[in-house]
């Protein structure tokens, strides 16, 4: 039998941060308030701005952030690459990755302050446009991949469930899971939205769900498997022309993002 409606207004209890996920209906925009600090110097997460793949085991990454600041990538554990930002906050990075691609934790370190940037960023192997910034309890942010109705789908252990991707701008989408409507939204002016949801919690043996996403008249179906990660720690695993990661939060507990 399917959630009953209490089930369903009770969706938004699923992910640990839900204040985050539920409020995101498109990308974030800087406040007036941030933006002039940022301006002025004072403040400036590390933010992504391209990604190339320049061999089988190296990306190239591009991104602002303060003057003058050094910029860390952690990965694998307690490995990282750190390099500094330049006079006007640019910097570049050569990062290692595998044949599935690579998780990396970015953080700008600058007069004894950490800022880490608004998740953690994945980018797929052998498709550096895909790449995605990873948010705890948070839908994920496609940075590159503008063009994908459905972009990403995250879950947790729980089965709360977020959708996100671009459509028409400003216009209704509605999401149908297994049958059901599930969620109504409008997308911003630049034609991002978010969804959440919920399914069954995740068991060891992968369960498919049939997914559709209408839009300005248009419909995008999509069949995707959900299952209980096999192990703690971070996993990437490649299906067809997709990704599933398979990551740690960082207040403990796992989160499962498919990259479309």
């Amino acid at each position: 039998m399917f959630l009953n409606d209490v089930k369903k207004f009770a969706y938004v209890f699923g992910f640990s941060s839900l204040a985050l996920l539920a409020g995101c209906k498109e990308k974030p925009k800087a406040t007036d308030a941030v933006s002039a600090m940022e301006a002025a110097g004072y403040w400036r997460a590390p933010e992504i701005t391209a990604v190339t793949q320049a061999d089988s085991s190296l990306f190239v990454v591009l991104g602002q952030t303060i003057p003058n600041a050094r910029v860390r990538f952690g990965y694998g554990g307690q490995r990282a690459v750190g390099v500094t930002s330049d006079s006007k906050g640019n910097f570049r990075a050569e990062l290692p990755t595998g044949p599935d691609g690579g998780l990396y934790d970015l953080s700008t370190e600058d007069n004894g302050r950490s800022m880490h940037a608004d998740g953690r960023l994945f980018i797929p192997g052998g498709a550096p446009e895909k790449a995605v910034l990873m948010r705890s309890g948070a839908p994920s942010l496609a940075l590159f991949n503008d063009d994908q109705e459905v972009a990403v789908i995250d879950y947790d252990r729980a089965g709360a469930l977020a959708i996100a991707g671009r459509v028409a701008p400003s216009t209704a989408v509605e999401i149908m899971l297994n049958g059901e409507i599930r969620a109504r939204t409008i997308s911003d002016d630049r034609g991002f939205y978010s969804a959440t949801t919920q399914i069954d919690p995740p068991g060891d043996a992968e369960t498919s769900n049939s997914l559709s996403v209408s839009a300005g008249g248009k419909e995008k179906p999509l069949t995707f498997s959900d299952s209980r990660p096999k192990a703690e720690g971070d996993h990437i695993t490649r299906f067809g022309e997709s990704w599933r990661v398979d990551w740690s939060l960082p207040g403990g507990g796992m989160q499962t993002t498919l990259v479309f």
